[in-house]
């Protein structure tokens, strides 16, 4: 078998995706439903604290939290005689504003209900119209009503890549807490009006503004009413259901080291919930595979409380696809009706013209708005001045100390491996670490010569490097996110969510197979090969841990600084080992070259420009 031939030779048999989904499986343990009445209640204000301060508010400096609120007025509207449509922005950190429509009744006398509505990805954001529907006929209703824009839709398209919160994990500061901000937020707009009754406060949502329902409602007990459609299940189900999925900010690093969707869930107990879902959604969380994880196994949880018929559940067939259409609106109504005594028809009872265009809806934003990258920007560049070189042994082994604990560097040894095809000479095998299987394939040549590991963004199949000529044995090696090892960045996203750092994951299977490679007979320190701009990092973060292990590092596309990504908007879907939490506190490539002692490093060419 000649060497090209060995390259492409397929080991796993798509096998990869299992032993990625039955490691995540045993890494996110099934939901058992609190029963414990005495006992829930001050578990779940726990859970509540830590969610907020290990997750969903990270890193967020303190002068931002505790800014005073800000409003900024505008214009009224009045469709129609019973309900007026106020124009304002909030802001929810410095210099980043949401817009809204706050719709009052008509007269508006005493305490009156309060409904905070975030929307999913819709590109009208809060002009969409089955939004405006609904929130004109809870003014209708007597109900005021707060039509908040969901990041990255409407007037926010700035940052219409939620995955860009990426570049703010980077930095250190949790980009989910944007969106929670923003909720928490619109609810101090409502409970500020006079009007407010903090007894009957509630929100709902479709989709993306089903998962700000349960997220604002579990973490803020100023909600009393929580209507979410078709937006959530848990982590641990969304597994083997890829469309369930979500953006990065839906199942956010380290969640399950807290808590899960269902835990949410069980936390509004024994307050009134109905789960609203579509027999036959086309997007997302259908009935059939929702309701077993989000209603089902939260019922004893309520019961327990004595507040059964208070969680409900509804799942919609006309039209049964992915809405928040008459049939949903229908059931929101009677279960608000029932709960807070609003008074109104069964039905809708808008009229057209209470729906208005989307230019009408425009609110303004500053011409200073801020985004996500232009946030991680600022704080990147604050990092990298304030990071120092370490310049002696002791500095270098404590960086070296910080560096694993922030990849989360898990400690994998490479178990013996056979030979799976091809001889002796030139020939495949299968390395084991830890859970990981790795497709190494083997070429021996002079014994004298300097072996060589290449670790290659494509893999060993598509690397031109793989194919070069060296003077000694060759491994090439698909690590967990190449190669055969590819899995789609919404599974490999997971393995964040359950507390794990892909680029830890990836660094110690370097650093297995650089041992595996160096206990072959003639094995000596390796020349490191890193073959694409992710590759390359994760050879660089490896060498600069073990720098005994290698002689030489050579990488093909490495980048020249963290903030380079940052700057340039990197997509987090291509290069997500590199967005690790936190890791630019920690570290940005000068710190990593300068861990590399009696390494020698080359870079043929650089993918981005710069010099280390």
């Amino acid at each position: 078998m000649d060497w090209p031939t060995v390259l492409t030779e397929k080991l796993l048999e798509g096998k990869a995706d299992g032993l990625l989904k039955g490691f995540l499986l045993a890494e996110m343990p099934p939901f058992t439903a609190p029963t414990d009445t005495a006992a829930w209640p001050r578990q779940a204000g726990e859970l509540r604290s830590r969610a907020l301060a290990d997750v969903f508010l990270r890193g967020f400096p303190a002068s931002a939290l505790k800014r005073p609120r800000r409003i900024v007025w505008g214009d009224t509207l009045q469709p129609d005689p019973a309900f007026v449509v106020r124009k304002l922005r909030y802001e929810i950190y410095p210099g980043y504003w949401v817009p809204a429509l706050l719709y009052e009744p008509r007269p508006l006398r005493g305490r009156v209900p309060v409904v905070l509505n975030p929307n999913g990805h819709h590109a009208g954001g809060k002009a969409v119209e089955y939004k405006q529907i609904r929130c004109a006929n809870l003014a209708r209703r007597g109900v005021m009503a707060l039509n908040m824009e969901f990041i990255g839709m409407g007037e926010l398209r700035g940052d219409v890549s939620h995955n860009n919160i990426a570049l703010l994990n980077l930095t250190g500061m949790t980009g989910v807490g944007m969106f929670y901000l923003a909720l928490r937020k619109g609810l101090d707009v409502l409970l500020a009006h006079r009007h407010a009754d903090p007894a009957r406060v509630g929100v709902t949502g479709l989709s993306g503004g089903g998962w700000q329902t349960i997220l604002i409602a579990s973490l803020d007990e100023r909600i009393n009413l929580t209507v979410p459609v078709a937006g959530y299940t848990g982590c641990r189900a969304r597994i083997n259901c890829i469309s369930d999925i979500g953006d990065l900010e839906q199942a956010p690093v380290d969640l399950t080291t807290v808590l899960d969707y269902q835990d949410m869930t069980a936390m509004l107990a024994p307050n009134p919930v109905l789960q609203i879902l579509n027999a036959n959604d086309d997007c997302c969380f259908k009935t059939e595979r929702a309701k077993p994880v989000i209603y089902d196994a939260i019922v004893p949880t309520f019961r327990a409380f004595g507040a059964e018929a208070r969680f409900e559940w509804h799942s919609n067939t006309d039209p049964g696809t992915h809405n928040y259409g008459a049939d949903n609106r229908a059931q929101f109504y009677r279960f608000i009706s029932k709960h807070w005594g609003v008074p109104g028809p069964a039905a809708d009872a808008h009229q057209p013209h209470d729906v208005l265009q989307e230019r009408d809806t425009i609110v303004g934003l500053p011409v200073t708005q801020e985004t996500f990258q232009s946030i991680a920007v600022k704080r990147a560049r604050q990092l990298a001045q304030a990071l120092r070189t370490p310049r002696t042994a002791r500095a270098r082994e404590q960086l070296r100390g910080r560096l694993k604990d922030v990849i989360r560097l898990p400690a994998h040894t490479a178990e013996p491996a056979r030979l799976a095809s091809g001889s002796a000479d030139t020939g495949n095998c299968i390395v084991w670490t830890g859970p990981w299987a790795i497709p190494v394939s083997i070429l021996r040549q002079d014994a004298a010569g300097q072996p060589t590991l290449v670790i290659a963004d494509g893999g060993r199949a598509q690397s031109c490097v793989a194919r070069a000529a060296y003077p000694g044995s060759v491994f090439v090696s698909d690590i967990l996110g190449t190669g055969e090892n590819r899995s789609n960045w919404q599974h490999l996203m997971l393995l964040e969510t359950a507390g794990h750092r892909l680029l830890g994951v990836q660094v110690a299977q370097v650093l297995a197979c650089a041992r595996f490679a160096t206990q072959v007979p003639g094995g000596k320190r390796l020349q490191l090969v890193g073959d694409g701009a992710v590759a390359s990092f994760v050879c660089l973060v490896a060498a600069a841990l073990e720098p005994g292990l290698f002689s030489k590092l050579v990488v093909h596309g490495n980048v020249a600084s963290l903030v380079h990504l940052i700057e340039s908007g990197e997509r987090y879907e291509t290069s997500q080992p590199l967005f690790c939490f936190g890791l630019l506190e920690v570290a940005d490539v000068p710190q990593l070259t300068a861990l590399l002692e009696g390494v020698a490093y080359e870079q043929p060419a650089r993918a981005v420009p710069g010099k280390v």
